[in-house]
C-alpha cells in the first residue's frame, strides 16, 4: 500500500491553491493541516476517488508542502 503522503502536493489553478488527496484520507489530512495552523476548507468530493482541500490564497506553499512531505 502506498504511503499517505505519496505524490501529495499543493496544486495551483490561478489564485486557487488546493491539495487533491485520496478520499479516504482527506479528513485526516485536513485535521493534520489545521493542527499545524494551516487555514483550509473542509475536504470537498471531486467524484474521482479524490477530495480537494482548498487552501487560503495567501498560504505559504513551501511550508504546506513541507507538512505534506512529513505527514505519515
Amino acid at each position: 500500500m502506498a504511503k499517505k503522503n505519496a505524490a501529495l502536493s499543493v496544486e495551483a489553478n490561478g489564485k486557487r491553491r488546493y491539495i487533491s488527496v485520496p478520499a479516504g484520507r482527506a479528513k485526516d489530512l485536513h485535521n493534520y493541516l489545521r493542527s499545524n495552523k494551516v487555514r483550509s476548507a473542509p475536504p470537498e468530493p471531486a467524484y474521482t476517488g479524490y477530495d480537494n482541500i482548498e487552501l487560503a490564497q495567501d498560504i505559504d506553499v513551501g511550508g504546506v508542502q513541507a507538512l505534506l512531505n512529513n505527514w505519515s
